[in-house]
């Protein structure tokens, strides 16, 4: 009788291990590429809302309402080392970008900021600097690259202006934007990644690769810009 009891408690117990083995294993696995973050603390500036969770990763995605001490998923995210928030005032070593995030594994976004173009975009970042530059032989005005952004794609533009915005090492990329007076349905300003270096108010002359539709996640999307520009003349 006492056999009995023992092997009715012992079967009891493994069976108890076992359906808690297979509940924890149940939450681990995720769909491919879906990862999981839950939030013990976060914050909203500049349009996003800020995650940091238990396991010390950060994100960030479009602002939106987020529960502290509660599980989340995204996938998609962009990595960026050494941030830095102009509105935080604030260095990340490193952040993720999010397009979106969820509240479980396979439901519908929660937040998806939505993409801007590249005109919209600048517009909001950028404002018109006053810039009288004589025209160059060879050049491309800004106004032109925007006009006849369909016949450049994929080809190599050389640009003349003056540094309007600059930040370094940003995705393995320094991001130039130049303008140069002239102007297209509102687009006045061209964004431009190089590996080169320069500063805001100089005088720059560059030669890249025009690409529309670029993505590059987080809801930055550019209708037109310029990529592996090089930089071939800078004057103050």
């Amino acid at each position: 009788m006492k056999k009995s009891i023992l092997f009715l408690f012992l079967g009891l117990a493994l069976s108890t291990i076992s359906c808690q083995d297979k509940k924890s294993t149940k939450e681990e696995l995720l769909p491919m590429g879906v990862s999981k973050i839950v939030a013990k603390e976060t914050f909203n500036a500049g349009g996003y809302t800020y995650i940091n969770g238990q396991n010390g990763v950060w994100l960030a995605v479009g602002q939106t309402n987020i529960e502290l001490n509660k599980a989340y998923y995204y996938q998609g995210a962009l990595e960026m080392r050494n941030f830095h928030s102009k509105e935080l005032n604030r260095d990340f070593p490193l952040i993720y970008f999010l397009n979106s995030i969820s509240n479980t594994p396979t439901s519908a976004p929660i937040s998806k900021p939505k993409a801007m173009s590249a005109g919209k975009m600048e517009k909001q970042v950028n404002k018109k600097i006053e810039v009288q530059l004589d025209k160059k032989e060879g050049v491309t005005s800004i106004a032109d690259v925007y006009k006849n952004h369909k016949e450049l794609s994929g080809k190599e533009v050389t640009v003349y202006g003056k540094v309007a915005k600059f930040n370094k090492s940003i995705m393995g990329k320094n991001w130039i934007h130049i303008q140069d007076g002239s102007d297209f349905e509102g687009n006045y300003d061209l964004t431009i990644t190089s590996q080169d270096v320069t500063s805001v108010g100089e005088i720059v002359e560059l030669t890249g690769k025009i690409t529309l539709n670029k993505d590059f996640g987080a809801g930055y999307s550019y209708a037109v810009i310029m990529e592996e520009a090089k930089l071939t003349l800078a004057t103050k």
